[in-house]
């Protein structure tokens, strides 16, 4: 239920999902929060999003292991593109979601199989991490910098 004191929480995500039951389970929990989902049934059909459309988004959680391309590639190719939207990635590999945490932080990654409340708490923090550092101000970044930009294992 969608309180008045939860509207300041409420956010546009991007949904990244190949598979449909996922995806239905993922969007039915987070839509009775308030939150507004768009749906991409995979990394190519969430590409075709333009940068206007991207600059509305207030997270994109998708999984890291997408095909025809991972997760982390998605998000190398939007930098190239010059979008920098907040990702939550979500992952089956206890290593990877290691390195991701390490990274990118421990509000950037949820680990499979999680529940519906811990899906709710990691979106709200991932959420509320993205709007602190946005309310600081920051230095641009070289995407030489971003652990994304270097080469990854093959996700197969």
């Amino acid at each position: 239920m969608v309180t008045a004191s939860s509207v300041e929480n409420m956010a546009r995500i991007l949904l990244v999902q190949d598979d449909p039951v996922i995806l239905c389970l993922v969007s039915g929990t987070l839509r009775p929060e308030g939150h507004e989902i768009v749906v991409a049934s995979g990394p190519m059909q969430a590409l075709e999003l333009g940068r206007q459309e991207f600059q509305r988004i207030d997270l994109v959680l998708l999984r890291i292991d997408l095909k025809p391309i991972s997760g982390l590639e998605f998000t190398k190719r939007l930098v190239k593109r010059g979008i920098e939207v907040p990702m939550l990635f979500m992952s089956s590999s206890h290593s990877m979601a290691a390195v991701i945490a390490k990274s990118l932080g421990q509000s950037a990654i949820i680990e499979e199989p999680f529940t519906a409340a811990e899906l709710r708490s990691s979106v709200k923090k991932s959420l509320s991490a993205h709007r602190r550092k946005s309310e600081k101000p920051q230095l641009a970044a070289s995407p030489n910098d971003d652990f994304l930009t270097h080469s990854t294992p093959d996700m197969d």
